[in-house]
Parts: structure tokens; C-alpha cells; sequence
């Protein structure tokens, strides 16, 4: 069922795929809607990866990410750890990369060893790690007022 036309919004297909008029409320529903809205239209690619990467099932858990989103990296169109390693060797800023030294780079090394650090994954669009220090399903599945302080209390 494509909800699009619920809202001036325009929800992706990865939106669409996970939410159910069945099983999420027109409150959650909304509230899923409000979040998405608020992040900037440059960052829906960037959802879209996360909603790949974390799995979401509820509109609930869409919501969390998208207000989330900044605890997420991405790195668009690259597929293979040789890929992400000469990204981030040369593209990401983090190192200061010499052109000289090319022969000497193990790309496809150096992103796996950053994959595993960062237990990060290729999905369609990219590559996706997530930096919070909460785990992923608590942060899914938790309220703003449960995380406040960064502990949730029972």
C-alpha cells in the first residue's frame, strides 16, 4: 500500500516496505512522518541506509532512527571493503593522503579492519556503521524519555 498520498511527505519505498496502517497507529504513523520531515532532504538517502542497515519493522522504530540519524555514518555507492578503505584513506580527511605512496596502501585491508571495528555493513546504496553506545534495538525501541541521562530506567 503506498501511504503517500497521506501527507505532502513524500515516504521513500524503504518507508513504505516497513509500515503497516495495520499494525502502526495514525499517532505513530504521524509521529514517524514528523521525524522524517524534520531532517534535511540531503539526509534521506542517508535514512534510507540506516532503515537497510537497522531493519526496522514498526513506523515507531523509523521514527527513532531519523531522529537519531547523526549517530549514523554513510558513505554512499561504495560496496566492497577495497572501496571503503580508499575512502576513508583518501577521501575522508581523516588521514593526509600521498599519491606517492599509492602502491603501498592495502585498501582492501584497511576497510576490513574498519568494518570489523565498526561493525559496520553494505547496504544497496553504500556502506553503514552506527557510533551510539546504546544497542541498536534499545535505541529502536526505546522512548526519549527513557534515554535521557543515556540510561533507561526501570
Amino acid at each position: 500500500m503506498r501511504l503517500s498520498s497521506w501527507t505532502p511527505l513524500s515516504l521513500s519505498s524503504k518507508v513504505q516496505e516497513v509500515i503497516d496502517p495495520r499494525k502502526d497507529s495514525l499517532e505513530e504513523l504521524n509521529e514517524m512522518c514528523r521525524a522524517i520531515h524534520a531532517i534535511f532532504p540531503t539526509d534521506r538517502d542517508k535514512l534510507d541506509a540506516v532503515i537497510d542497515f537497522a531493519r526496522p519493522e514498526h513506523a515507531s522504530q523509523i521514527k527513532r532512527l531519523a531522529e537519531e540519524l547523526p549517530l549514523f555514518d554513510f558513505v554512499p555507492g561504495v560496496s566492497s571493503p577495497e572501496e571503503y578503505g580508499r575512502y576513508m584513506i583518501q577521501s575522508s580527511g581523516r588521514f593526509d593522503y600521498d599519491d606517492h605512496l599509492e602502491p603501498y596502501y592495502d585498501y582492501a585491508q584497511y576497510g576490513q579492519d574498519r568494518i570489523m571495528v565498526e561493525e559496520g555493513r553494505f547496504v544497496d546504496s553504500g556502506y553503514v556503521s552506527y557510533q551510539g553506545s546504546l544497542a541498536l534495538e534499545q535505541l529502536m525501541n526505546d522512548s526519549a524519555e527513557e534515554l535521557q541521562g543515556g540510561m533507561k530506567m526501570r
